[in-house]
């Protein structure tokens, strides 16, 4: 059989990659990754492909499924379908601190600085419709306002029944920011497959919208995957480490990527007390401090191009002086 690992990257879109090789030969030795490189197949043709028993296999798999190498679907253990997915998977358990400390997130840093981060952001710029997508924060929204189903939390939470939090992997890998962790929320069958690898908290609808709530407090975007649904995973992302916003900032390819929300920041020039907390806070550079006729202080103003209508500015505004003002038809998002 060709070298396992070398299938691997392969298949993950790295072919030949050093520094990918590396994280798989830290989640696995080698007959696990000659198991891996083999899947998707039968448990009993696995065992006589590689000369093993069955229960040996059954083991080495699930050991696998623990570290988040493989997952369980409705035709048995598949292999992570893209980077992304193993990255995300592996990176978020902090059980695997215990076992190497930081080796194998540093590993990974390597790899997304080197490989993932530049090659990730020209795919995105490339492609005809945004993969990501922002939700606005629900406390920024102006009155009146009317939000869709598909980017309203309360709505699309009271359509989940599961619910469970992780930590973010893209901090827990980039460590270039003190924004809180535990914030990605997980539902329904994403929170199974959580809860049932150990490594997801199962929440209540109530918590899971406190979680949504701390997250926007503390300067986070709301942000899913593009499509008239939301069923899986809400992130909340930081402009510093996750690996959608931090390579398109760095490489550009920003409003190609990511799918602005229906909404636009908008300043009360009266109430705005010139505190310029809206200036740090904002992940996009869309907001600066500007003379304003008849004032001595100066006023926040709103880069209307530059806004993504994230909501995190409103959200922290003390004055109160900032809302998310409705700017685009229902059709921005796909239905």
């Amino acid at each position: 059989m060709k070298d396992a690992y070398a299938i691997l990257t392969e298949k993950l879109g790295y072919a030949g990659s050093d520094r990918l090789k590396r994280i798989l030969k830290r989640l696995m030795d080698e007959e696990e990754a000659e198991i891996v490189a083999s899947l998707p197949c039968p448990v009993a043709d696995l065992a006589q492909r590689l000369s093993k028993e069955e229960a040996e296999i059954e083991k080495r798999l699930g050991g696998l499924f623990g570290k988040g190498v493989v997952f369980m679907t409705s035709r048995g253990y598949q292999p992570a379908r893209d980077i992304l997915q193993l990255h995300d998977a592996t990176a978020s358990d902090v059980r695997l601190d215990y076992i190497w400390g930081r080796e194998l997130l540093d590993l990974w840093e390597d790899f997304c600085q080197a490989e993932l981060y530049p090659n990730w952001a020209k795919g995105l710029q490339a492609l005809e419709v945004p993969v990501w997508r922002i939700i606005p924060a629900r406390k920024a929204i102006a009155e009146g306002a009317k939000l869709l189903p598909t980017e309203d939390l309360e709505a699309i939470l009271d359509k989940a029944t599961k619910f469970a939090v992780v930590r973010c992997s893209c901090r827990r890998v980039a460590k270039r920011c003190d924004s809180p962790l535990d914030v990605c929320l997980q539902l329904d069958r994403a929170a199974e497959y959580a809860m049932t690898r150990g490594t997801g908290r199962e929440l209540t609808r109530e918590e899971a919208m406190q979680v949504l709530d701390a997250a926007a407090e503390a300067g986070l975007i709301h942000s899913v995957y593009n499509g008239a649904e939301v069923s899986s995973v809400i992130c909340n992302c930081c402009s510093d480490c996750c690996v959608f916003y931090y390579p398109l900032i760095r490489y550009g390819g920003l409003a190609e990527g990511v799918l602005k929300s229906r909404f636009r920041a908008d300043v009360d020039q009266a109430a705005c007390n010139g505190c310029q907390t809206c200036v740090e806070r904002c992940p996009f550079e869309a907001i600066e401090m500007k003379k304003v006729s008849g004032e001595k202080k100066l006023k926040a103003q709103v880069d209307r191009e530059g806004c993504f209508g994230c909501g995190v500015c409103a959200a922290g505004c003390e004055a109160e002086a900032i809302k998310l003002v409705e700017v685009r038809p229902p059709e921005h998002i796909s239905l």
